[in-house]
């Protein structure tokens, strides 16, 4: 399993929380993997809330490439003279958009050596709003689905993944509308 991508040494980028493309690869990398047990390890990256989830076309890399790209022009080469930016607006945050029009949040990432936390900005285009356990749900079914130990997406066998893997309760039933049935559609078709 992959952890982060390859991510320039500054920047700070959850992956696992915030890229679907990523999070897909990493869903088809288990077929030849076979390791749930690495899956579920990273899993605890997602934590526990809610997230902006990207879904465009950009890697992890370009992203982070991109954010370089913009303060390297702003002549930001330091954490210090990044703080310094970031707090210019009286604000702890600054928004970047991208060339494919999502917008990034840049914060101070809590790691000194990856300074330059990123992430999908609320309400972006190419981005959907999820909760920590749909998507952790998703992953884990839909890896689970690809080494062979399940067959189908019933609300049984969801709840049992969700209650082995996850310690979270069984869900009552799974709509079509549901952000769990959605987003099952969008891994299994909606990426590139």
């Amino acid at each position: 399993m992959d952890i982060n991508g390859f991510i320039p040494q500054s920047i700070n980028f959850n992956c696992w929380k915030h890229h679907a493309g990523f999070i897909k690869n990493q869903i088809e990398q288990i077929k030849s993997k076979k390791d749930v047990e690495a899956l579920t390890s990273c899993l605890s990256k997602i934590g526990g809330s809610q997230m902006d989830l990207y879904l465009g076309n950009l890697s992890p890399k370009e992203i982070s490439n991109e954010v370089m790209r913009s303060l390297k022009q702003k002549k930001i080469f330091s954490s210090e003279q990044y703080v310094k930016w970031l707090s210019v607006n009286d604000k702890d945050y600054r928004l970047l958009p991208m060339k494919d029009k999502s917008v990034w949040i840049l914060r101070l990432g809590e790691n000194p050596e990856r300074y330059i936390h990123i992430h999908p900005g609320r309400h972006s285009p190419n981005t959907i709003r999820v909760k920590a356990t749909t998507l952790k749900t998703i992953i884990l079914i839909l890896s689970l689905k690809q080494i062979g130990e399940i067959k189908s997406f019933e609300t049984e066998t969801i709840n049992q993944v969700r209650i082995k893997y996850l310690n979270e309760p069984p869900l009552k039933s799974i709509s079509k509308a549901s952000g769990l049935s959605r987003l099952i559609d969008l891994f299994q078709t909606g990426l590139n």
